[in-house]
């Protein structure tokens, strides 16, 4: 397969450069593997500077044309943050955070949808995933069974083994790894859906993989997480039932109802341990609110955790070092018209990626589009309750809409007919 992906890289015409292709093709596969894994900064910034190496000496010696999808919602989100800076209450630290989520996220996009042209490497991309996940998930329930809860522990222990116990220090905490899991599920749901029968094996490994993944957000004890998996669920199905795509019905509906009873009852046996009694969001978004209206043109400067400098009486009072709504944070970074165009961002990413007619041709890839949604969908939900769309989950979620976006524009490209 690797062989094959780089044959059919975007130096296809250059026979020379196929070297740099499998070069770049390696350096991204062990960026998403370690990614969201703690511990392992350095060698993501290795396998992220050398993927940029590689990119620019390939646009230079053999010509490699650099993509840049979503440029003008990017530029005019850019655009604002950077005039953030000349009010913000920690310019420096602004910066910094301008750097890491618009820089870092723009230069990931760009190399996603530079390499990504075609189905073949998106499989790719979603396999190195895959691997990454099993790591993570595995890693996770293996710190679980190593206190060996399931027999001696009643429930509500095991339940706060990864929120608050010793699988914890594996991505973070429970939001971000239950982040990172509605993140990447939809599109390990379409990898497995679309495995071929005489692969049935691969499919069942996956589809248990997907359990397992639906039992870790479980034993985080993050709430939301559950609750955005079944409206990623819900999304995707209702989807399918309005376009009437030519996937079997019966396999349409079997694989919901399944995972929408799993989820559901784990959801309701999360609430029952963890009640949302005296949730302290409503003051926490009030206190943001009223923060947002004092700056509504302005805001604080970009960065999650410059509400501590402009209002430090915030952070005495919740212990928190942000709003805990992503736009809302936005809206206290930026003013109103940082809402405005994060919002126009996201809205732009999602009709990108929307599953067109166009790509009827190509179920699968019409599929991963589906997923790219869905995927929008549950992250945007999820970040309603919190603000978990910084750093690593941020560049994995531009990372895979690069891929699919950089995927839907090649195929679109190649199947269109050349010009004398």
């Amino acid at each position: 397969m690797f062989h094959n992906l780089c044959n059919r890289s975007p130096l296809h015409l250059h026979p020379e450069g196929k070297d740099s292709a499998c070069i770049a093709f390696a350096a991204l596969a062990v960026y998403l593997w370690v990614l969201p894994t703690g511990g392992t900064i350095a060698l993501r910034n290795l396998a992220f500077a050398g993927l940029i190496f590689i990119t620019l000496w390939s646009a230079w010696r053999y010509k490699l044309r650099l993509h840049f999808p979503l440029a003008w919602p990017w530029l005019a989100y850019s655009l604002i943050a950077v005039v953030s800076l000349s009010y913000a209450a920690n310019p420096l630290l602004s910066l910094g955070e301008i750097k890491h989520e618009i820089g870092y996220g723009i230069l990931i996009l760009m190399l996603m949808a530079t390499w990504v042209r075609n189905r073949r490497a998106l499989e790719f991309v979603l396999a190195a995933i895959i691997l990454g996940d099993i790591f993570l998930v595995g890693a996770s329930l293996f710190k679980v069974t190593e206190a060996d809860p399931f027999w001696r522990h009643p429930l509500a222990e095991i339940n706060a083994l990864l929120h608050e116990g010793p699988g914890k220090d594996i991505y973070n905490g429970a939001g971000n790894f239950s982040t990172y899991l509605v993140t990447v599920m939809p599109f390990m749901a379409a990898y497995t859906f679309f495995q071929p029968s005489n692969r049935l094996w691969v499919r069942n490994s996956l589809t248990i993989l997907l359990l397992l993944n639906v039992i870790t957000i479980f034993l985080t004890g993050n709430r939301m997480g559950l609750m955005v998996l079944v409206a990623e669920t819900l999304f995707a199905v209702a989807f399918l039932a309005i376009t009437r795509s030519n996937i079997s019905g019966r396999r349409m509906l079997i694989f919901p109802v399944i995972a929408l009873t799993l989820i559901g009852g784990l959801g309701w046996t999360q609430f029952q341990l963890r009640p949302p009694v005296d949730d302290p969001r409503w003051p926490i978004w009030a206190w943001g609110v009223k923060d947002l209206f004092a700056a509504p043109l302005t805001g604080s400067g970009f960065g999650r955790t410059t509400l501590c400098t402009y209002d430090p009486a915030f952070c005495t009072t919740f212990q928190l070092e942000h709003a805990h709504n992503m736009i809302l944070n936005k809206g206290v970074q930026m003013g109103f018209p940082g809402i405005i165009a994060f919002l126009l961002l996201l809205a732009t990413t999602l009709h990108a990626l929307w599953p067109r007619r166009s790509l009827a041709a190509d179920t699968r890839l019409w599929g991963y589009a589906l997923a790219a949604t869905t995927m929008c969908v549950g992250v945007f939900l999820k970040n309603m309750t919190d603000d978990f769309f910084i750093s690593h989950n941020a560049l994995l979620f531009w990372a895979l809409v690069g891929a699919v976006s950089g995927a839907i524009a090649g195929e679109q490209e190649h199947a269109e007919p050349s010009h004398p």
